[in-house]
């Protein structure tokens, strides 16, 4: 810190030519104030500083500048502490006695030296050595390093420059915050930090000038990638600028430079990426297409948001190649983004992103264009819609379910992948319903291979998902989405129609929907719940539990509090099965609380059947709730059926995606 101790001679003098004023009243003799020492001649805002005179007990104000500033009185001496919002750099001080007589003194209020973090190792793994540069280091501010709260050892240490080696126990497959500290405050990163190796060069696009990204090669589309600097960059520091081709997916591309990967292992692609329009959305692909089969992962595509966030693509190295090329394809989007942060990290990682839709006009915003009417009318309903302005409108033939039906255009899908169905629909009247099916009937060859039970459409806009897992080959060649509206003679309304590949939420808001920690994220708050190594969709667990065959909540178990905001939308999903028949339970939210209404969600009771099957629920508008907690339960204790549940997800969904 620094101080400039002085001690000032002659102070009485300077102060009195100075400070002596003018006296309103002609009978009052003010007493001398005379100043002998200060302590310091410099302070940073909210140091002390002490000034040695007489006359002292006359003082009625101290000001800095125009700041005021508390002061205590000890005989001949008057401390302070510099007022926060003190103008920083010369200044005056003030003391101020009665009949505005003033004596005055300069005064340097110092910038305090917050550390500043301007550049660091985003990708370092755990042992490794993590460089992190600034401004405000020095060793005699005593600097400390935190990387998730977890301290950090420094090693190296200078005023621009800090090496801490990355502390054990740290979670190694998110992003997480690194904290430096000192005498004089504390900052934080606005970037995120992940403790895995990249193999990548320049991933954070910090090097390069202009428009060049060393490290990197701009395959197609070079002139549609520029640099971002700034506040709009990400973290405020050096992005890249992707703007749409609108046409095939390597009209855009970028490549990395070529790195060496072992031949078997999994590895992960993840960066940070943000939607500037609506229709933003790319692909990652390794290695670079050669036209002899270098190319041999195409990732999913992912739809970006409109805020940064990570994306992550995990692939198995299939092709013993010499060198492989990381490979963003950019070209199909239709909107602008950027990207930042780009890390090519051994292992899985699960960084967030959602697949985009193959099926075009789910919302009917462009009329009927991408379906066709194979039966009945179909029309479009500008009064009714859940998204947009618009929804498709049909009235049902009362007889058989196809006689009333429309059908997508055929769909890109790809048999043996999992694909999630979702939309919105309502009904004009009571006891309405229908089914879903794919793909066509085609003259009994096995084409149509999915019939969903018939769905009790109610009044109010209600959300309908199903994935189909493992798609079989058809006959026909070609995937279609029909819904049959025809067993009944009520009109509905369907909106916001999604097909996607599916894949379980990257970053849910609860921990350990997997059960692959044992229960860790859960409370078993009635009954007995355990973890199964039998059963299970993914991972190798799942969580299981018998009925009590007596109240929902005798079987009861509970999430930890969840990070949700009222007002917000949010998606629940998860898989389960039962070991035998007549199972049902139901799900709940939040947890009961004396009757306040902080339960504010029941499902109906679910069928839960001996094969595992996939269910959904979207909470538009949740509400606020008096405990101020949000968990999600699972009430298993009506019947005494032993269930297995696993993939439990609660994310934070836009249903107009």
């Amino acid at each position: 810190m620094k101080t400039n101790k002085k001690l000032i001679i002659g102070f009485l003098a300077i102060l009195m030519g100075l400070g002596l004023t003018n006296c309103e009243e002609d009978d009052f003799i003010a007493p001398d104030v005379a100043v002998s020492s200060f302590d310091v001649t410099s302070a940073f805002p909210g140091d002390p500083v002490s000034i040695t005179g007489t006359n002292f007990n006359t003082i009625q104000f101290i000001f800095v500048g125009n700041a005021q500033a508390e002061f205590q009185l000890d005989g001949d001496i008057v401390t302070f502490n510099v007022p926060e919002n003190s103008e920083i750099g010369n200044n005056t001080i003030t003391l101020a006695m009665a009949n505005n007589y003033r004596v005055t003194a300069p005064f340097e209020v110092l910038l305090r030296p917050i550390p500043v973090i301007e550049k660091f190792d985003a990708f370092v793994p755990i042992g490794g050595d993590l460089v992190i540069q600034g401004l405000s280091f020095n060793s005699e501010y005593t600097p400390m390093v935190t990387i998730d709260g977890v301290a950090a050892t420094i090693t190296s240490n200078s005023p621009t420059e800090l090496v801490v080696t990355v502390p054990s126990g740290l979670a190694d497959d998110e992003f997480l915050e690194i904290g430096i500290s000192s005498i004089h405050g504390e900052t934080t990163t606005t970037t995120g930090f992940m403790a895995r190796e990249s193999v990548l060069t320049n991933g954070e696009m910090q090097d390069g000038s202009g428009d060049d990204f060393p490290g990197w090669e701009k395959l197609n589309g070079g002139d549609r990638m520029t640099a971002v600097v700034g506040e709009d960059a990400y973290g405020g520091g050096r992005s890249m600028r992707v703007d749409p081709a609108s046409g095939n997916p390597w009209d855009n591309q970028f490549a990395s430079d070529p790195v060496q990967l072992e031949f078997g292992a999994e590895y992960t692609l993840v960066l940070w990426a943000k939607a500037i329009d609506e229709g933003a959305f790319f692909r990652f692909s390794i290695s670079q297409f050669d036209g002899s089969g270098a190319d041999y992962f195409y990732g999913e595509d992912k739809v970006l948001e409109d805020f940064w966030q990570p994306y992550s693509w995990t692939f198995t190295v299939t092709n013993d190649l010499p060198e492989h090329r990381a490979v963003l394809d950019m070209g199909a989007s239709t909107g602008a983004f950027m990207i930042d942060h780009i890390g090519l990290v051994p292992g899985a990682v699960g960084a967030g992103g959602t697949a985009p839709s193959i099926l075009a006009n789910g919302s009917f915003e462009d009329g009927l264009t991408g379906w066709e009417s194979l039966n009945g009318t179909h029309e479009i309903s500008t009064t009714e819609f859940y998204c947009g302005s618009s929804s498709l409108t049909a009235t049902g033939a009362a007889a058989n379910p196809w006689d009333t039906q429309m059908a997508s255009d055929p769909l890109d899908m790809v048999a043996g992948n999992d694909y999630e169905i979702s939309f919105w629909a309502k009904a004009a009247g009571p006891d309405g319903f229908f089914r879903i099916s794919m793909s066509q009937y085609n003259g009994g060859d096995g084409s149509d291979f999915f019939y969903s039970d018939n769905l009790d459409i109610p009044e109010d806009w209600t959300y309908f998902s199903f994935v189909l897992s493992d798609v079989p080959a058809v006959a026909s060649g070609v995937y279609r989405l029909l819904f049959d509206m025809g067993e009944t003679g009520q009109t509905f309304f369907v909106d916001a129609v999604n097909v996607r590949e599916y894949e379980p939420p990257a970053a849910p808001l609860n921990a350990n929907g997997g059960f692959e920690d044992g229960l860790t994220g859960w409370e078993s708050l009635n009954g007995t719940h355990e973890v199964s190594t039998a059963e299970f969709v993914s991972g190798g667990a799942s969580l299981t539990a018998t009925g009590a065959a007596a109240n929902p909540w005798d079987t009861q178990m509970a999430s930890d509090p969840l990070d949700m905001e009222a007002g917000s939308d949010y998606k629940i999903s998860f898989w389960a099965k039962a070991s035998g028949p007549d199972g049902f339970f139901r799900i709940s939210m939040s947890q009961y609380n004396g009757g306040d209404g902080s339960d504010f969600f029941y499902s109906d009771n679910l069928d839960i059947t001996e094969d595992w099957t996939y269910f959904s629920f979207v909470l538009a508008d949740v509400p606020a709730v008096a405990s101020g907690v949000y968990r999600l339960l699972f009430d298993m204790g009506e019947t005494g059926q032993t269930f297995f549940v696993d993939d439990v997800s609660v994310v934070e969904y836009d249903p107009c995606e």
